[in-house]
């Protein structure tokens, strides 16, 4: 089964916060990596995502695999709803907080 997916716009500012973020280091190309990595996971989670266990009210979480990052997601009916994409080592009452 194909699965569509959705980032809520939270979800989309962290993202480019974060990409931000590795673009003022002075390492060159490391923003586009990260992009590519957060690609990759929602790629990883379109292929299967039931490999990846409930958490908390639903929401299952994938890691990235080269950056400390986790993609907070959902399905509703065939399509994956991305809830947040938060740094590993922020509180991560803030991607509860935005599942009721």
């Amino acid at each position: 089964m194909e699965y569509k997916y959705y980032i809520l716009p939270p979800a989309r500012e962290e993202f480019r916060l974060a990409r931000e973020w590795y673009q003022q280091q002075k390492v060159k190309g490391l923003s586009n990596r990260f992009a590519l990595s957060v690609k990759d996971t929602i790629a990883r989670i379109q292929s299967n995502p039931f490999a990846f266990a409930i958490r908390y009210k639903n929401v299952r979480i994938a890691h990235t695999k080269t950056f400390p990052y986790a993609l907070h997601f959902y399905l509703h009916n065939n399509t994956i709803i991305v809830t947040s994409i938060i740094f590993q080592g922020r509180n991560p009452l803030i991607a509860k907080n935005r599942i009721r």
